[in-house]
């Protein structure tokens, strides 16, 4: 209902005065508006997290032996002799930079050649960088596709027999009642805790 005059008489007074008839939609009852809906909390970033280290886990458990090592365990003699390089290169380039650090010190030794060794020394690490990333990566790749690509029946079979393990594996764990933890001691506790 409008006001028609706000000087009117009956709107001057502050009590309500007649009654508004409610709505034919007003009695039907009300729901919530998706009532029906069931949907699932966000999960949190610790839930997400829990989740793709559980699908890692997965994947890992169903990798066999063979494929794991092809990723650290390279058997061919091109890999062999190219981490053996790695290795010369890296101790040489530490050991150039100690001495160029320990000619600084030593009086009478001009600064040119604590410098050059230094640079010689960067040049040795940005070889053993590049080894590393590049021909030992490329290797180690070539060989994990060589093992992984490889169906002979013997690989067929280990890979049958890996995931059977697997699969009783889980089927133990999950009738076995989960221990509690036991909390971890710091190392304040440990040193200075009651003996038991």
């Amino acid at each position: 209902m409008t006001q028609r005059n706000p000087l009117n008489s009956r709107y001057q007074s502050d009590e309500k005065l007649g009654k508004t008839r409610k709505s034919a939609a007003a009695a039907k009852p009300s729901t919530k508006a998706a009532a029906t809906v069931c949907a699932a909390p966000p999960k949190t970033k610790k839930e997400k997290r829990a989740e793709e280290a559980a699908r890692a886990r997965k994947i890992r458990a169903r990798q066999l032996p063979q494929q794991r090592d092809a990723q650290f365990n390279v058997p061919t003699p091109e890999y062999k002799r190219v981490r053996r390089l790695w290795w010369i290169v890296l101790i040489t380039a530490i050991v150039l930079v100690t001495v160029s650090f320990l000619l600084t010190k030593v009086p009478g030794v001009p600064v040119e050649l604590s410098t050059v060794i230094l640079v010689i020394a960067y040049a040795f690490i940005i070889y053993a960088i590049y080894l590393d990333v590049g021909k030992t990566r490329k290797l180690r790749r070539a060989y994990q596709a060589a093992v992984l690509n490889n169906k002979s029946k013997a690989i067929r079979a280990e890979q049958k027999r890996m995931h059977a393990q697997n699969v009783e594996a889980a089927r133990k764990r999950a009738e076995q009642p989960e221990e509690a933890p036991t909390p971890r001691k710091g190392v304040f506790a440990r040193l200075f805790g009651k003996k038991k």
